[in-house]
Parts: structure tokens; sequence; C-alpha cells
């Protein structure tokens, strides 16, 4: 029933101290009568015998209900529940007021046995941190206006649920993660089994988290009925490294900020656990193995063999893992995607899923998957498995990896700095400049960045310095510099400066591996003096300085 638009509003301000206004003016009430109008205002219908138990926790609770029901009545000067209503609900004319300063419900721990829920409530409502491209979003869909059906596709660690906050304190509106009349209400599987006709009657706004894969039968339902002008889906890409750098991981040690992103895969809710915990933090897992009990069981336990292998899957490596029945599964649910082979959605995933593998059945796996690769030739594949072991692997290694990480294959001059030269990049991939220079990271197995420079006219001495991270278990985070005469490729790892003397001509650097980097470039007209530098020249010819 609507409100009559003449009958006055009534408010329950959620920060400060607990109080109900008329016409912004405070009515006086008990502590528990405004304890019990609060419950029903976040917690929606509940039982008198609830509420008795909540206030006062004991027998004569229902007793001391009835009293604190008629002492609102009088002192609203109206009837506020219906006689006999069990569950009691919020009539329509009280509201709860989300905006405002100061603690949420502050002092209302105090009453009865509801501390708990107050401390869970200033948990719910506590201000959030979210990145600049997040605020952003937030700013645009400041504009929604209740009843409305938001959808945010993200993976595990998007941080859904404290977008959705967020996004409810820049509303205004309470937020909920049950089913409410009013304010935000935020859905997450498993999905609440709610009739749609309820759903569509409610005047929230509704924020469903839409895990990846296929699409659940609630979200399909739901999407077809609600009007389209009031649907919106929203993607909750990860992070990039600025934004991370900017807010989750300001003010920190590059080697440590780099880490947790890397290892997080720049998802803004695990971020914080990684740096926590670095040595493998528990809730993105059991978040993840929560998520693995959609799976058949067969299904489940072969992801978690399939976790043994990085990057694109051989066929072989397959078979081997027993996982070829349940690939359709694995890709239905979002676990696996079809790139230039299968492979995890996310390299984070596969990270925590192989992290929980008991070492005996870790050795196991890789001593099978090793030696089917053997069989059929793949000796890179091979080498990464034989190295997990503890086995010689660097003879299995193709020649680009062999000289990044034995130094085979590319010479050395020494040379110096003479006089500075302008060497400007071009277009390019994935690199990205900022106030510090540059930064690239690579965050899935198979990625890859690169740009040019500009051509130069003779031979120059070009310095790339900074620093990289690459996590321990990875081949490592790789630079490949190619000109005409040339092409030469290192490993970055912590503080570096790596020099190479370049022909006259296009110059084109590349990174590939799994990690990040943040670097400078400077060149310089090339002279004789100590400093090493890898020779991409076409002859071993000094330089004038």
């Amino acid at each position: 029933m609507k409100r009559p638009l003449n009958e006055p509003l009534h408010a329950l301000a959620l920060r400060g101290r607990p109080r109900l206004l008329r016409d912004g003016e405070e009515v006086r009430l008990s502590l528990k009568g405004l304890a019990l109008l609060y419950y029903l205002a976040l917690e929606g219908p509940t039982s008198r015998a609830r509420l008795a138990d909540l206030l006062y926790g004991h027998s004569a609770g229902l007793q001391n209900l009835r009293v604190e029901l008629h002492r609102l009545a009088r002192a609203l000067g109206r009837e506020v529940f219906p006689r006999g209503q069990d569950p009691l609900a919020l009539p329509s004319w009280i509201r709860l007021e989300a905006q405002g300063e100061g603690e949420v419900l502050e002092g209302l721990e105090g009453v009865g046995g509801l501390s708990d829920w107050v401390y869970g409530l200033r948990e719910r409502y506590r201000a959030v941190s979210v990145s600049d491209a997040r605020r952003a979003l937030l700013r645009e869909l400041a504009a929604l206006r209740p009843p409305f059906l938001l959808v945010l596709r993200g993976r595990l660690g998007a941080g859904h649920r404290a977008f959705a906050q967020a996004l409810a304190g820049a509303l205004g509106l309470p937020f909920h993660q049950a089913l409410r009349p009013e304010g935000l209400v935020y859905l997450e599987p498993p999905y609440p089994q709610v009739a749609l006709k309820d759903l569509l009657r409610s005047k929230a706004l509704l924020v469903l988290r839409l895990d990846p894969g296929e699409e659940p039968r609630f979200f399909l339902e739901l999407r077809a009925q609600y009007p389209a002008e009031r649907v919106r889906v929203v993607e909750l890409s990860p992070l990039t490294w600025l934004e991370a750098r900017e807010s989750l991981l300001k003010d920190l040690p590059f080697a440590e900020a780099a880490r947790a992103y890397v290892l997080a895969g720049g998802e803004p809710e695990w971020i914080p656990e990684w740096r926590a915990c670095p040595e493998g933090p528990k809730r993105p897992l059991a978040q993840l193995r929560l998520q693995t009990r959609f799976l058949s069981e067969a299904g489940r336990f072969a992801l978690e063999r399939l976790s043994v292998v990085p990057g694109a899957i051989p066929e072989e490596a397959l078979e081997a893992l027993g996982a070829l029945p349940h690939l359709d599964e694995l890709e239905r649910k979002g676990f696996l995607a079809y790139r230039q082979g299968y492979r995890f959605a996310r390299e984070g995933e596969r990270r925590l899923l192989y992290a929980a593998l008991p070492l005996g059945q870790r050795q196991e796996l890789h001593e099978r998957v090793a030696t089917a690769l053997a069989f059929s030739g793949r000796a890179m594949e091979e080498a990464l498995h034989r190295r997990a072991l503890g086995e010689a692997f660097e003879a299995l290694l193709p020649s680009h990896l062999r000289q990044a990480l034995l130094g085979e294959g590319l010479g050395r001059r020494a040379l110096g700095r003479g006089t500075e030269r302008a060497m400007l990049p071009k277009e390019g991939e994935g690199v990205f400049a900022w106030e510090k220079g540059f930064w690239v990271a690579l965050l899935e197995p198979g990625e890859e960045a690169r740009f040019s420079l500009e051509p130069q006219e003779e031979e120059v001495l070009l310095e790339v310095a900074g620093e990289a991270y690459s996590p321990g278990d990875a081949w490592g985070f790789f630079l490949r510099v190619r000109t005409p005469a040339r092409e030469g490729h290192v490993a970055l790892e912590g503080r570096f400066i790596q020099r190479f003397l370049l022909p006259p001509g296009p110059v084109f650097l590349g990174f590939y591996g799994l990690g990040l980097a943040e670097f400078t470039l400077e060149a310089f007209r090339p002279r004789e003096d100590g400093l090493l530098a890898w020779n991409l020249a076409a002859d071993e010819g000094s330089s004038g300085g």
C-alpha cells in the first residue's frame, strides 16, 4: 500500500547516535524501541520470538516486547504494527537514512544481544577503498535510481561486494545481502530461493554478482522479465598496475607491491590477501574451492590435477592427467578457456589450486606430464616439469631461453656513455608511459607486450634500467631486443640495468614471460669504456664517442 502524500515521513539515521526523525525533528524513543525499528529496517520482517530473544534474552521477553510496542505507538501517536502481526514488518512511513556522518548505530551495541549484529553492520558499512578507475565507474552509476537491475561480471577476487557497498554509499542507500523492499540488495551465488514475481515487485536496486561461465537460470529468468531500460551489465576487470599502485599498493616498496599484484592477478579483493599472507592466502583458496563445488567430483579432481600445467595445456598433458572427458564441463563453468589450446582462465586461480596440492601428488603429476611430453618430443614444455622435479632441464630449453637464462649466444662489448641521444618510442601494445618512465605487466602465460623505437642513423648505446618481478616458479620475465642485424634476449629481475649496442635502423623491444617491470630508456653515442653492453650491432668494430 502506498503512503498517503500528506503522511509525515519518519527517518532512522543510520550513522551517529540512534534516533528517529519526523520532518527533521527527533522523536523521543527508548533505546530498545529504536533497536527494534533499526533491526526491522535493516533485516526485514522478523518474528516476535526472535526480536524478544535479541532485545531481552529471557523467558518474559515476549511480554516485554508487547510493552515496548505499546510505548512505540504512544510515542508516535499512531499504531505502528497491526494487532497480531507476526512477523513484524517496518511500516512504509518509516525509512532508513543511510547518508550522514559518524559511527554506524553508535552505542546500540550495548542493547540486549545486538552487539554481534551491530559490529557486523559496521563492517558492512565500513568505508571501502576503490581505485580511481572504479571511482569513475561509481560516478557514472550514481545516476541510477531504483528499481534497477545492475549485473556485475567478474572473476573471483574482483571485489563485487565491495563495489556494491561503495555504490550503496555513493547513492545513500542501505546495503542488504538479502531481498528487501528498498535500498541496495546485493545477491551472489548460490542465489536465494525467491519467487521471480517478488524480485520484479521489489523497489530496491538489485545488484547481482555474475560469475564467469554458463549463465545461471536465476539470472536468465530475471533478465528476461526485467524491463530492458532498467538493466545494466558492468564488467569488473582486474586493476592495472598503475591503478593498484595508486590505491591498494600505495607507498609500498616495488618488490612487495609487485609480488602481491602479480600473484593476485590484479584482482582488488585478493591483492590485500597476498600482501598480508605472502606464503599463500587462505581466503582466496577457500573462495575458489567453494566455487569448484559446483563441478562434478570427477571434474573438480581433474581441475586440481591440471593445475600443475601453467599456460596452454598440451593435449599430451590433458590425456596424461585424465582431463579429456571433463574439458566441456570445465570450460562451461568458466574454469578453463580455449586460447591456442585449453588453459586456466586465470593464472592466479591455477596457482592457488597448485599450491594446495600435497607435495607427493604434485611430484607424481609432474612426472606423469614430463614423461608424456618426452615421448611426443615437446622439449620446452617438458623442461618446466623437469625443473619442478629438481632434474636437469637446461638441454631441453630453446635457444632464446638459453640465451636469456644462461647468456649463451650473445656477445658483449666494453663501452661507455657518450653524448645523449633522443630515442623516442613509437607505436606499441601493452607498454604504458607514466611519470617514472614506462611499465609493463604480464599476468597470464603467453601474453606479450611490444613497442618500437625511432630508427637511428648511427650506432647507439641503449640503456634499459628499472625494477622487475617474476614469480619464482615461472621461467622469468624477459626482454627481447631486435635489430636488422641481430636479436637478443635477457631476463629482467630485481633492480637491473641492461645495455645494448644497436646498429643503425629500426629497433623493436618485446616483453614476454610472467611478471612486471618499471623501467626507463636512455640512449647515448657509444664510446670505448668499461661498461658491458650486449652487442646487437652488425660487426665488432668500435664506435667513436
